[in-house]
């Protein structure tokens, strides 16, 4: 995370009483190509950034595994956190949100281009592309891909005791990955960061009216690729055709 310096400064404000959690503001606050510089190899590192934004990152012997989903619930998952985090603060309706989103103006913008990008370099050896609902359908059968993608092998008992750590009642009290520490300093909503982690809850928040705005813009945009997105209830061949 990088803040701006006046959020920072809100941030600090907020937890005066705790300089505990004012370090843990200044720490988030600092750039990540400077923490990234910083840390030993071999790193993990997650990232929202396109590949456009990563020029040669391909080609310099590092894997990367690219997870795509959806855009309906990506909109509403994206939705939910830009009302939860105070850095990016929304407070308008979702409808209002998926305009943004569909005119390409929210943060990590723009959707198709950015997950066109990757489609086309699916067949690189060193990059991994997966759905978000292929994880959730095919959990062991994901797994194992991936693994063997990263040149790793696990037993059965090791990929269920994995199944178990990812399930995501289990994450939302795992303070790794929670992000409890940014609730305890007031920068993110309880519950904000790990919310239902589901796939075809969109269908609880769009409209008829937005639903069919959706389609009409999902199939403009899958008229010039191959791309299908697995296990989306909202039926792809009939938008398609």
């Amino acid at each position: 995370m990088f803040n701006h310096p006046d959020v920072t400064k809100e941030f600090l404000k907020l937890n005066e009483d705790d300089p505990e959690k004012q370090e843990l503001c200044k720490k988030i606050s600092i750039p990540g190509y400077e923490v990234l510089n910083a840390m030993p190899s071999p790193r993990f590192i997650k990232s929202h950034f396109p590949l456009s934004l990563l020029p040669g990152i391909l080609d310099v012997g590092c894997k990367i595994i690219y997870v795509a989903r959806n855009p309906k619930d990506v909109a509403v998952s994206w939705y939910h956190l830009n009302q939860a985090i105070k850095t990016q603060g929304y407070n308008g309706n979702f409808e209002e949100f998926w305009n943004y989103f569909q005119e390409d103006l929210t943060p990590w913008s723009p959707y198709w281009e950015h997950l066109k990008e990757a489609w086309a370099q699916r067949h690189h050896p060193n990059l991994f592309f997966i759905f978000y609902e292929e994880m959730q359908q095919n959990f062991f059968q994901t797994a194992y891909k991936v693994a063997e993608f990263l040149g790793k092998s696990y037993s059965e008992k090791e990929m269920c005791k994995l199944s178990d750590y990812l399930n995501i009642k289990n994450f939302r009290n795992n303070p790794m990955v929670n992000s409890s520490e940014l609730r305890d300093c007031h920068i993110i909503a309880d519950g904000g960061f790990v919310r239902n982690g589901q796939s075809g809850v969109w269908s609880n928040t769009f409209s008829l009216k937005l639903e069919a705005k959706a389609d009409a813009w999902i199939k403009k945009n899958l008229q010039d690729t191959d791309l299908v997105f697995p296990y989306f209830n909202n039926n792809i061949s009939q938008i398609i055709n």
